[in-house]
Order: C-alpha cells, then structure tokens, then sequence
C-alpha cells in the first residue's frame, strides 16, 4: 500500500535566525551542506545520505536539529512498503541573522562568538580537507586577508557589490562540484 501527503514546497527567499541556537544549528558543517542541498530542491533522506556520502543514521540526528529550528520542513511524506519516506526542504534560499531580535537576548559577545564560529567552521572544513589528502592548487582554494582603508560609504559599496556577487552565483550549476564560500566583512576595534 503507497500513500502520499504532500504539503506546500514553496522556498521563501529569505528567513530571519532569530536565536543564538539556531545559528549554532546552522553553523555545523554538515548541517550547513544538508540546508544547502535542501535550498535547490527537495530530498528524501536517502537522497541526502547519498549526495553527502554519509550514513542515514547519522544524518537524521542532523534532520531532527534543522527541522526543530525550522531551517527545514517536511515537505512530502509517501508509504512505501510500509514505511514513512519523508522529504525535505529548506525553508529559505537565504537565512540572515536578525542582530535586533538576538541583541534582546544575547550580548554583543555572545553574537561575535556565534558570528566567529562560523568562520572557525570554514577553517575545519579547510583542514579537513587538507588532511583527506586530496591535492590543491591555487586554482581550487583561494584564500586572502586583508585590512582595507575605507570610508563608511564606500564600506556598504563594498558590501552592497558582494552581496550582489554572492547573489549572482546562488543558483546551483547542476554539474557542478560543491564550494565552500566564507566570507566577513567588519570593523576591527
């Protein structure tokens, strides 16, 4: 016996992170290459396990934390033989940390810390990466730091601009190879 329950699969283009959790959430690895994959279209997990090269046990628990903060949802449940095969969605193309509902419940440390362990993450990827022994070159990593003398104009030109290029890649190439982008832009004190 198949039965099916479809719910609305519509993508918002964007979604608020509104907790400290929820960031934390997205901020794992693996939990960010699930929610992206989730972005261009629904999976079941199967689908996932077998893109990610990982196992369905373990990509559940991952599941179970993006959909208890609504960074995903079920979008499709089928019977088949007799089992519950669910599929997934992200719920937005793009989640932006909402500094103005976290300030009420986090300190500016505490929102820097979780910004930063973004960044920490990319940095494990990068190691990990490095250790699987999978050759580089320049070509495949490109990496650079830099502090630029800036007016507060010509600032939110810049990241206006690369916002705008950020945008203009989003779409995923479907032959493609998964990159990893990181990308912080501040004022250091």
């Amino acid at each position: 016996m198949n039965g099916q329950m479809v719910v609305n699969t519509e993508v918002l283009a964007v979604a608020p992170i509104r907790d400290l959790e929820t960031l934390q959430a997205l901020v794992d690895s693996q939990r960010h290459r699930i929610v992206t994959l989730l972005m261009d279209e629904p999976l079941t997990a199967k689908d996932l396990a077998d893109r990610l090269g990982i196992a369905r046990t373990r990509l559940y628990y991952h599941l179970a934390i993006l959909e208890q903060h609504e960074i995903i949802r079920v979008v499709d449940t089928r019977i088949v033989s007799g089992i519950a095969e669910r599929t997934y969605r992200a719920v937005a193309r793009l989640f932006r940390v909402d500094r103005a509902l976290l300030g009420s419940q986090a300190s500016e440390l505490q929102i820097s810390d979780a910004q930063a362990s973004i960044i920490e993450a990319v940095a494990s990827d990068l190691r990990a990466r490095a250790a699987s022994g999978e050759p580089a070159s320049d070509e495949d990593v490109f990496v650079t730091r830099m502090f630029l003398r800036l007016s507060e104009e010509r600032r939110r030109e810049l990241r206006v601009r690369l916002g705008a290029l950020i945008d203009e890649y989003r779409s995923a190439d479907p032959d493609g190879t998964e990159t990893e982008f990181a990308l912080a832009l501040f004022t250091p004190e």
